[in-house]
């Protein structure tokens, strides 16, 4: 009798726990969904669809820089793109750029980027920063900011196109949000870095080894692109069993599932591959000491300006001491009078709003004025047989 009594004491203790348990597991399912954490896949922005949209926006040259394409429908508000695939009113040509300097002796600066030099967010391109200062009466700002590129596409547009328009100024834009590369990249002649879709995410047409299990595999086309990512950051793919579906309508069990999978694949490859660990800070440096050397060679100054992310500007953190294992001998100028109104989210991939560009325009345009003030002679005795 006192042996049913335990059996039945133990058994209610027991259906209790459960009670309590699914209890707490729908209560943080629920509270998981309501913070934006979607089931089935790793990355939150990455949505799973049965037809995705691919939006055309970006070209890759022989060279592997990425341009913007003209035809795209989906392009900024106010983006008008010139005959070499870059924001502007005009063609960026050693005979425009000539007959500008000639006719109104303003001087050149080519400002350098990624999405923040292109515009976003701001409501139209005509009024983030490079917009407002395109129509600077004392210099002609030169646009070559595509968004989701990092420096080394920086390095390769300063190597392309330095030596040929020979600007007075050099800006180059690091944004320390999710500029940096934390892996080598294979450079993609006629394929564009990132594949971009509708609603959804933009997709690297170089995923990381140890997830295509490849050296520098590169996807060709949007649609292996996006079966890629559905196959290695969800549960949904055509590769995974009934087990693993139903794991993917939870967000517990399938971000935590998602999660051991890549840290597995990840330990697998480098278990495999243990000399070919890659020093992430010193990768970001080699593509902006790059830089800087092929503009000396080419005997143009070069200013590098950091943009801090939404979560730094706050955060009481020296960014000059922060990132200056990625920087080392090149110097950087970052400012430090942003809030985090100044953004449209406190996100890493958030931008600037129109208040955002608008301070940073003026920081800008101070910045390149007062360095051709304080360089003016050396400007002006500069050798430019490409001018002539």
């Amino acid at each position: 009798m006192k042996e049913n009594k335990n059996q039945k004491g133990w058994m209610a203790r027991f259906k209790i726990q459960v009670i309590v348990f699914l209890g707490l597991f729908l209560l943080a399912e629920i509270g998981l969904r309501l913070y934006g954490m979607k089931a089935g896949t790793l990355i939150d922005d990455f949505l799973i669809e049965d037809a995705p949209i691919y939006l055309p926006r970006f070209i890759s040259d022989s060279n592997g820089i990425n341009y913007l394409d003209v035809h795209s429908k989906a392009l900024m508000n106010g983006s008008k793109v010139n005959a070499q695939g870059f924001l502007g009113e005009i063609n960026y040509t050693k005979d425009v750029l000539d007959s500008i300097r000639s006719k109104t002796g303003k001087k050149i600066v080519m400002i350098i980027g990624d999405s923040y030099v292109e515009g976003c967010c701001s409501d139209s391109v005509p009024i983030s920063f490079a917009g407002l200062l395109s129509h600077q009466k004392q210099y002609q700002l030169l646009n070559f900011g595509i968004a989701g590129t990092d420096p080394q596409q920086y390095a390769l547009i300063v190597k392309r196109y330095v030596k040929e328009l020979n600007p007075d100024l050099v800006l180059v834009n690091i944004y320390f949000g999710n500029d940096f590369l934390t892996f080598k990249r294979k450079v993609t002649p006629g394929i564009p870095l990132t594949f971009p879709f509708y609603r959804n995410k933009w997709i690297y047409a170089t995923p990381r080894d140890y997830l295509s299990n490849e050296f520098s595999y590169v996807l060709k086309t949007p649609e292996e692109a996006y079966q890629f990512y559905m196959r290695r950051y969800t549960l949904r793919g055509d590769n995974r069993n009934i087990f693993q579906k139903s794991l993917s309508y939870s967000v517990i069990f399938s971000k935590l599932y998602l999660l051991i999978e890549h840290k597995y694949k990840e330990w697998r490859w480098v278990k495999n591959h243990p000399t070919l660990k890659v020093d992430v800070n010193e990768l970001t440096h080699t593509h902006l000491s790059s830089i800087q050397r092929d503009c000396d060679a080419a005997h143009v100054p070069c200013l590098f300006v950091g943009i801090p992310a939404p979560s730094e500007v706050e955060e009481g953190v020296s960014l000059q001491s922060k990132y200056k294992h990625l920087f080392q001998e090149v110097p950087c100028i970052i400012p430090t009078y942003f809030k985090y109104n100044d953004y449209d989210g406190k996100d890493i991939s958030n931008h600037f709003n129109n208040q955002g560009h608008v301070k940073f325009a003026h920081f800008l345009d101070s910045l390149v004025l007062n360095y051709f003030d304080a360089h003016a002679s050396e400007i002006d005795s500069l050798n430019r047989p490409n001018t002539k």
